[in-house]
């Protein structure tokens, strides 16, 4: 049966309607279409047109994060004479990228490709710009997230983005893609993953228009296992490993001897050697919860609060350069009385960025002279990396190449400090909150003062009485905040084992993910519901059993480098070293203008003049980045240990502690034992304890002998590095 008559016009119509839909082309929007195009294909990259100054004339924005400016670039500059739309197959941007005329970055692609026939259409239809109107890219996925693989074997990423209209599009032939480490896993233009021969773990990246997301390739160390013997589970931390290790097929090395673990954690917690009384008591110790309760005691020594004083005072930057010696002591004291107290990290970050006043009554406003230019882009940039993990300096003059963040991102970072002046006496000028605009960055594209804005994305807006800063650490301390817990705990997990679970610890991009999420979340969370408790995270991590493993590699985890199947021995920083080569031989580094009994981590600044710090490679504080401390070893850092003076004189000191235990009238076991744990924190074995009898008997001078024996040890992988 047939409708009635004017249904069938409706229904004819409509039909009408939809055919015209299918025939007649919608004309490519600019940002949604064009810039996709340009960033695939590598135009925008830093490589081509997007570096600061262009390539031959033509400059582009960095993966295309201006698309207003590029626009222009193409359609407006050089007298429009790379895009001709009454003829557009002669458009010099469609000419050079298909290799037709003469260009640098040679053939992008060919005329019978969909990008050429995107680009001509667009031209065509008279270059418009993107539409105000159009759906903008919220995100992007990608698909699979993750996946084990085997050597040879592949997996096609899908890479979806969603815009605003709530649709999604899969936008994977316009996506570039990249891995970090391609013998684990490389990635094809295409997105096709290929696992390699090496195992471990490979991230790879996709982005697309400003947004990345990636794929974890997981190629497993050995057959996965069911469960892990042997292996006492304490706490969170062990059971989560756990799970990681039975996912890659690795087995942990078994947990360290109590001689061990008493100079690790020693080292770890105090910056300094147990003594050999310490070790004797330790090693005689049946309580079998001596490890715990040694903790708690490190926890809550003096030297604790110096020694995290020390390592935050070069993050932060604290230095007397400019005359600003007085000031330098004051922030490192107030550093250490933070610590010594255990105040919340909230609360030691507020002291630090909500700074104001003079140095006498707020310390912490060394931080701010140190970045003691007009633009103070410094400030901006370290509060980023050093209490958010996120490295924003790149996004100060472009779109972050390998993260989400934009201009916009870091000028609305910025605008939380616009209202901070200076005045101009005292050493160093004192710092305070004004209610106008009166220092701080303004923003090249617009040339204005930015307001402020959370990294979150999130809009903030100040009364002229409040002083942004406050608010700033409000939204940080929030539970939700993504980056604050968790660049904390990382930090402190990248000090205790050696390698942060985000490496290095304060680049925690979307694109460098955490080697064990799970556990990185579950950190997080513990600190948020303790109140950012520092030294309950730091009891948590110290009182595993993955902190207490032994550092010697197995068959079972002799590949891992990254999920803690071992304790990954490092060497002693420099402070540490001297320190500890002082405390090894009985004597004492001077220092001028601290206390005599001051140690190498004690000292506020790192304008000490010591040939051995400078040599051992101290930070000279210039930047908020952990990496400034180097782990490498040197061929001075060998001579020094080897034959330069100043070791030669500790070794030989009138006061040392060869001369005072020869004084004693030690006996031969007595002088060993005492070196041995002075400096390796153990006894000598049977077969050490031969061969040195051995020696020494041989020797007519027993000084020089047992000097011999001490620069031996001093001179010893063993002694240099914590493990």
């Amino acid at each position: 049966m047939f409708p009635p008559k004017r249904s069938s016009l409706l229904f004819v119509a409509l039909l009408m309607n939809v055919v015209w839909g299918f025939c007649v082309a919608i004309a490519a929007d600019f940002e949604n279409e064009i810039q996709p195009l340009l960033t695939r294909y590598g135009c925008n990259s830093g490589g081509c047109h997007g570096k600061a100054s262009g390539q031959n004339g033509f400059k582009l924005s960095l993966f295309g994060f201006d698309s207003q400016a590029d626009y222009e670039e193409i359609v407006d500059r050089a007298r429009g004479r790379r895009v001709n739309v009454a003829t557009p197959e002669q458009s010099l941007l469609l000419l050079k990228s298909i290799g037709a005329v003469p260009h640098g970055g040679g053939t992008r692609f060919a005329p019978t490709s969909q990008a050429y026939e995107v680009l001509r259409q667009w031209i065509s239809d008279g270059v418009p710009p993107a539409s105000p109107t159009a759906p903008r890219l919220l995100a992007i996925r990608i698909e699979p997230s993750e996946r084990s693989l085997g050597s040879g074997d592949q997996v096609s990423l899908r890479v979806m983005a969603s815009y605003s209209d709530q649709q999604e599009r899969d936008v994977t032939k316009h996506s570039a893609f990249a891995s970090n480490l391609d013998v684990v896993a490389s990635v094809s233009e295409e997105g096709v993953v290929t696992a390699g021969k090496e195992s471990g773990e490979a991230t790879v990246m996709a982005r697309f228009m400003g947004q990345v997301a990636v794929f974890t390739a997981i190629l497993p160390h050995g057959i996965p296992l069911a469960q892990i013997d042997n292996f006492p589970a304490r706490n969170y931390i062990d059971e989560l490993t756990i799970a990681k290790w039975k996912k890659l097929g690795l087995t942990p090395t078994p947990v360290c001897d109590d001689s061990t673990f008493i100079r690790r954690v020693t080292l770890d917690a105090n910056g300094r050697l147990p003594t050999a009384k310490e070790v004797r008591e330790f090693l005689a110790d049946q309580n079998p919860n001596k490890r715990a309760e040694w903790i708690d005691r490190l926890l809550d020594a003096p030297e604790y609060a110096s020694y995290f004083a020390l390592r935050w005072g070069s993050v932060l930057r604290n230095s007397n350069l400019a005359g600003a010696d007085q000031a330098s002591y004051a922030f490192h004291n107030w550093l250490k009385d933070m610590l010594a107290r255990n105040r919340p990290y909230d609360e030691f970050v507020r002291g630090i960025i909500a700074a104001s006043g003079e140095w006498q009554d707020a310390p912490a406003i060394n931080w701010y002279w140190q970045s003691r230019d007009d633009q103070l882009h410094q400030v901006t940039a370290d509060t980023a990396q050093v209490f958010l993990g996120q490295r924003l300096q790149c996004a100060r003059c472009h779109h972050h190449p390998y993260e989400k963040w934009s201009q916009d991102d870091y000028y609305g970072l910025a605008g939380f400090f616009t209202r901070l002046g200076r005045k101009s006496f005292g050493q160093p000028p004192p710092y305070f909150a004004s209610p106008t605009a009166t220092t701080g960055e303004k923003n090249p594209r617009t040339g204005k003062v930015p307001d402020p804005r959370y990294l979150s994305g999130e809009a903030a807006v100040f009364s002229a009485e409040e002083d942004p800063r406050h608010g700033l650490v409000d939204w940080m301390a929030k539970p939700e905040n993504p980056f604050f817990a968790k660049s904390l705990v990382n930090r402190l997990w990248g000090h205790f084992f050696g390698r942060g679970l985000v490496h290095e610890v304060d680049d925690m991009r979307a694109t460098n993910p955490a080697s064990n999420p799970q556990l990185l979340d579950a950190l997080a969370k513990d600190f948020i519901d303790h109140q950012f408790d520092m030294q309950h995270i730091c009891r948590v991590m110290l009182n595993s059993s993955v902190y207490q493993l032994g550092s010697e590699p197995t068959e079972g985890n002799q590949k891992d480098r990254q999920n803690f199947a071992r304790y990954y021995g490092r060497r002693m920083i420099a402070e540490v070293f001297l320190d500890s080569v002082d405390q090894a031989t009985g004597t004492k580094t001077k220092f001028n203008g601290v206390a005599s009994s001051a140690r190498a981590v004690d000292l506020p600044h790192e304008n000490f003049g010591s040939h051995f710090l400078d040599t051992f490679d101290r930070p000279r504080r210039v930047t908020g980045c952990e990496c400034e401390r180097s782990s490498g070893a040197t061929l001075a850092q060998v001579l020094t240990l080897a034959n330069s003076d100043e070791i030669e004189s500790k070794i030989g000191d009138a006061q040392g502690v060869i001369t005072r235990l020869l004084k004693d009238q030690r006996s031969f076991d007595e002088i060993v034992d005492e070196l041995y744990l002075g400096s390796l924190s153990r006894f000598p074995t049977s077969d050490e304890r031969i061969k040195t009898k051995y020696f020494v008997d041989a020797v007519e001078n027993k000084t020089e002998a047992y000097q011999d024996l001490l620069w031996t040890l001093l001179n010893s992988r063993e002694f240099m590095f914590n493990h």
